[in-house]
């Protein structure tokens, strides 16, 4: 049997009910957790780290940054031949995301969790164990970078996000649909992905914030944040990326004070790119150093900057990773 490296983190997945609140609270140590599905046992060999037990929500990126190194040295490991991690699904697309960007491996790293809890009707935390597993054990999970399995479905992690609050069916990779489905016959996949670059800087620059643009909004938020020393921001604006004009002061002084500005779009689906003449109440916007993100969401364009910044690149090199590399 292949032996994998199991890291849990907390999340649903590892949850119970408070009987005093009757709220569903951290209840499940990793190795009660594993417990939980002793199938798994059967499948592989399992080596399990209990990094943390939170609701996803409570994460950092920095503790990601952490658990990658954690992965890597994991994966680093000859007789591991793959990485499932069980996580929280509140922040779980960013997490994958983000250690897709930092990890360069040909082994299967999967992360998985839960939208309801062990004593909850309709738990899904066994199934998607089960699954996860099955796909790294599968060969042809090799060479497809951070790979997210939920509700009989792989997606890739620069595609995936999470839709809906609660439903088992909250995940989708928007603009893609997902690269496999997992069924009584095994694993399957749809189709290939190409390579995802790998950012590798020294440090995170965790001081990025997203601003959502509706209409009528001014630049108060754009000046405050600058205002503050944030080191980069990231607008979800209007369709394929147009702006009002009242923010039109407040990216002049990001321009000038050398703080990127990435747009996304508060679109689920499509990309962005600069066409309307309208945007900015008419006012050129290429003259504003203004990055389109491509068909980045607003939370992954923050992931990728913070570790571009990190390290230490130009704005024209953050807009050639955006404009090209980043491109999915």
């Amino acid at each position: 049997m292949k032996k994998i490296k199991v890291i849990t983190t907390g999340g649903t997945i590892a949850m119970g009910e408070d009987k005093s609140t009757h709220q569903i609270v951290p209840k499940l140590s990793g190795e009660e957790l594993l417990s939980h599905v002793p199938q798994l046992k059967n499948m592989a060999k399992l080596d399990l780290i209990q990094y943390t037990n939170l609701d996803s929500s409570q994460l950092t990126p920095q503790m990601i940054w952490d658990l990658a190194k954690l992965v890597e040295g994991s994966l680093a490991e000859e007789e591991i031949s793959g990485v499932l991690i069980t996580h929280g699904t509140d922040t779980l697309e960013e997490t994958a995301y983000l250690l897709d960007l930092l990890l360069d491996t040909t082994k299967p790293v999967v992360i998985t969790g839960a939208l309801r809890s062990f004593n909850q009707l309709s738990s899904d935390g066994e199934a998607n164990l089960v699954q996860s597993l099955q796909t790294i054990i599968e060969p042809h999970s090799k060479n497809k970078g951070v790979l997210v399995v939920l509700n009989n479905q792989i997606h890739a992690a620069r595609f995936v996000s999470k839709l809906h609050t609660n439903k088992l069916t909250a995940f989708s990779s928007v603009n893609t649909g997902p690269i496999g489905y997992i069924d009584h016959c095994g694993v399957n996949y749809f189709y290939d992905l190409t390579k995802q670059i790998t950012i590798r800087p020294e440090k995170l620059e965790e001081r990025i914030e997203i601003i959502k643009l509706s209409i009528g909004s001014d630049d108060k938020l754009i000046q405050a944040a600058l205002d503050y020393g944030y080191k980069g921001l990231i607008l979800e604006g209007f369709g394929l990326g147009t702006l009002p004009k009242n923010i039109s002061s407040g990216l002049i002084r990001a321009k000038e004070e050398e703080v990127p500005i990435v747009v996304t779009s508060r679109c689920l689906e499509g990309r962005v790119y600069n066409l309307y003449g309208a945007s900015i109440g008419g006012a050129n916007i290429a003259k504003m150093d203004i990055i389109f993100a491509g068909n980045l969401n607003s939370t992954k364009a923050r992931l990728a900057l913070m570790l571009l910044l990190g390290e230490g690149l130009s704005k024209n090199e953050i807009r050639r990773y955006f404009g090209f590399k980043l491109k999915m």
